[in-house]
C-alpha cells in the first residue's frame, strides 16, 4: 500500500482553500497533470467526480465519491479507476481567521503490477507535489481577491 501524508499551515482562510480543493471542475485549469475534471453529481455533502490524468504517454481516468463537511473535511473513496484501493481525506483546521492547516492523507494501491509499473512514477510525482499545487493556486486567488 502506498501512502501520501502531507500537512501544511498556510496563510489563507479556511473557506478559500476548502472551496478550491472541493471545486473539482477547476482542477484542469491549474493542475498541469489534469487534462479533464468533471463533477458528475453534487449535493450539500457528497460529490461524485471524475479526473483524467495525462502523463506521457499515458492518459487515464478515475472516479471518486467525496463526502464532505464544509471547511472541515473531504473524504475520498474510489468508485472506478486503475486502483485496487484509493481512500483518504483532506482535513482543514482553522488556526485563526487568516491561517489554516491543510492535511492530505491518501492510501492507494494499483489494480495490477503492470498498471503499477506504468502509472506509479507519474502518480507518485503528482502526489508528492499536490498540496503545493493547491497552496500556490490558493495564494494566487487570495492575491487576486486583494487587488479587487
Amino acid at each position: 500500500m502506498n501512502v501520501v501524508n502531507q500537512s501544511e499551515d498556510i496563510n489563507v482562510d479556511v473557506s478559500l482553500i476548502f472551496k478550491l480543493i472541493n471545486n473539482v471542475e477547476r482542477y484542469s485549469t491549474f493542475l498541469p497533470w489534469c487534462s479533464s475534471s468533471i463533477i458528475l453529481s453534487d449535493s450539500s455533502s457528497e460529490m461524485v467526480a471524475e479526473i483524467e490524468i495525462s502523463g506521457k504517454p499515458i492518459k487515464w481516468k478515475f472516479k471518486t465519491k467525496n463526502t464532505y463537511e464544509v471547511n472541515e473535511i473531504i473524504k475520498i473513496q474510489l468508485m472506478d479507476g486503475p486502483f485496487k484501493n484509493l481512500d483518504g481525506y483532506w482535513k482543514f483546521h482553522v488556526i485563526d481567521k487568516y491561517n489554516t492547516n491543510v492535511s492530505l492523507f491518501l492510501e492507494y494501491e494499483f489494480d495490477s503490477k503492470i498498471i503499477e509499473l506504468s502509472l506509479k512514477p507519474i502518480f507518485s510525482t503528482i502526489m508528492s507535489s499536490i498540496l503545493d499545487s493547491f497552496i500556490s493556486e490558493a495564494f494566487r486567488l487570495k492575491n487576486e481577491k486583494q487587488k479587487n
